[in-house]
């Protein structure tokens, strides 16, 4: 085997940002993805709904691609398979048992799950490729079955952190294994891969054991309906409901689809045991005592029509809320979420309930390790070379600049960005080239790719707004016979509009007066729809301070 050839890494998502995280390493004939996932768009308004990674890198190499390799089931690490398979890009998926049903749920939505095959992967179980030797180690997370990478290349051992926290209390599984992690530094580290989203919190991470006290109190004092808003992957929140319920005499009943969906594979893996004396239909509320219920909710993020929001705008069939009902806001915003989340807030707070959120109550705990457990990593694993992942750019240069303080020699720590072809040799660790904007932006289940022209375009005429002029011209004399009429969108308040249409249509019959006379005259032929197009552009701006999209339309008959 020849190792002096170097490794290389390339990341397509997740280091510059909260989301989309995808990496790929390639070693001569053979390419393993970690993770292929999601990030949600902040331009839902012009029909993006997400963004994924851009895979051409991969598809000119698909027969290199000999497994993607998932670190656990949260939407930003396994949200962009379909569309990977869908490209073209077929291989194993090899994950944990509850990340594996949750991408097979993902999988079943688009058809694609027949076509694909499934390989567990084992906690401390090695699984072997022909240049990389991958095994995965159990760490504390807001999902379970979360876990660690340890992958053996030809040039040394790498780690792969994933998303992590150290935990010492978790509610479902054990505090993460220092042990394995010191070993894995004591036998030597080429690489650490660092998960960066919490480097600027300085305290450590909180354990779920005080998200489960707090509920205890808060469940057993409500006078009216209880509601946790979480995200519906956080199984052992969820489980920590369940056996309070249990504990305390109330009833559960879960809003959303994807809630009941998580809630049932957790329970298929033999957690949430408590669940089936405890959970009741939503239909079933009406029959219990409101103080006897917690109903446990999607759309803690002010998701359009998840079951929280249409309760805040009165829209829910079965929960109307009412004055003593208890809201609990039991995550963390996502950044770009703030606004809709306030809004929906204010709206909870109109119908008399109690809403406790992240700015006023402690009822949540991230699960990312702060920047005391980011050090520990760093001094256990004693990685030659680092990188920081899994974070905005402020979070990767604060990253790196802790592992020096933590002993990595500062020649020896890499700030890198998507698209950054990294090789990494026993004796280095540097950026060789830079592949543009490796992201696609999607609409529509299908996966359409939104274009950044078309992107362009949608931006104009939500921010300028549009014009029509419609006519109706003589196919042999080419004299207008009907019209002008024009038709405007997003332009003009009601009150403007019927004067400045009036307007716009006396500039457009000025041009065809001229039109008209030069076809008499014999004149050079005048660009018709042009003119138009240029001249009411122009009018609008003079009138309303806007360069609206125009179209001009003529028909010819």
């Amino acid at each position: 085997m020849n190792v002096t050839q170097p490794l290389k890494i390339i990341p397509l998502g997740g280091l510059g940002e909260i989301g989309m995280n995808c990496m790929l390493l390639e070693y001569d004939d053979e390419i393993l993805v970690v993770d292929c996932g999601l990030l949600f768009s902040d331009l839902d308004h012009f029909g993006v709904q997400f963004v994924i990674p851009d895979f051409t890198y991969l598809l000119q190499r698909k027969d290199k691609v000999k497994g993607f390799i998932i670190t656990h089931g949260h939407e930003d690490h396994i949200g962009a398979l379909p569309f990977a398979l869908k490209a073209g890009i077929k291989a194993p998926i090899f994950a944990t048992p509850f990340t594996t049903l949750m991408i097979r749920n993902r999988l079943t939505e688009y058809g694609l799950v027949d076509s694909v095959e499934f390989r567990e992967l084992k906690m401390r179980e090695t699984v072997a490729f022909k240049h990389f030797k991958v095994a995965a180690e159990s760490v504390n997370h807001s999902i379970i079955d979360a876990a660690a990478l340890m992958i053996d290349t030809p040039l040394g051992r790498i780690v792969h952190t994933g998303d992590f926290k150290m935990d010492p209390t978790p509610f479902y599984g054990s505090e993460i294994d220092r042990r394995a992690f010191g070993k894995a530094g004591q036998d030597g580290v080429l690489l650490l891969l660092s998960d960066s989203t919490n480097i600027e919190r300085c305290d450590h991470s909180s354990s779920d054991r005080m998200v489960y006290n707090k509920f205890e109190q808060l469940f057993a004092a409500a006078e009216g309906l209880t509601m946790v808003a979480m995200f519906a992957s956080n199984v052992g929140r969820m489980g920590q409901i369940f056996e309070i319920a249990k504990k305390i005499g109330k009833k559960v009943a879960l809003a959303g689809r994807s809630m009941e969906q998580n809630a049932r594979l957790a329970q298929e893996l033999g957690y949430h045991k408590d669940a089936p004396g405890i959970l009741i239909s939503m239909e079933d509320l009406e029959n219990h005592a409101r103080k006897d219920v917690i109903v446990v909710t999607s759309g803690s993020q002010a998701e359009l029509g998840s079951a929280l929001w249409r309760a805040a705008q009165g829209e829910h069939r079965q929960i109307k809320l009412q004055k003593g009902d208890l809201i609990l806001m039991s995550s963390r915003s996502i950044p770009g979420n703030e606004r809709g989340i306030g809004r929906m807030i204010n709206q909870l707070f109109k119908h008399g309930a109690e809403v406790l959120y992240e700015a006023v109550h402690d009822i949540h705990v991230s699960g990312h390790a702060t920047r005391p457990e980011l050090k520990e990593m760093i001094e256990l694993t004693k990685p030659k070379f680092f990188i920081p992942i899994h974070g905005e750019y402020r979070h990767l240069v604060h990253h790196a600049e802790l592992a020096r303080q933590s002993g990595v020699k500062a020649e020896n720590v890499l700030v890198a960005v998507n698209g950054d072809v990294i090789e990494v040799t026993p004796d280095s660790c540097r950026v060789v080239e830079h592949m543009e904007e490796p992201r696609v932006l999607i609409e529509g289940r299908e996966g359409n790719d939104v274009s950044k022209l078309v992107l362009k375009d949608r931006r104009s005429l939500g921010e300028k707004g549009i014009v029509f002029s419609l006519m109706v011209r003589n196919a042999e004399s080419r004299r207008i016979v009907s019209g002008p009429e024009i038709i405007t969108r997003g332009l003009v308040s009601e009150s403007l509009e019927g004067w400045i249409i009036e307007e716009a249509r006396n500039v457009v019959k000025k041009i065809i007066a001229e039109y008209d006379r030069g076809i008499g005259n014999n004149a050079p032929k005048m660009d018709l729809q042009e003119t138009i197009r240029i001249e009411l552009r122009r009018f609008f701006n003079q009138n309303i301070g806007k360069k609206p999209t125009v179209l001009p339309i003529i028909l010819d008959l």
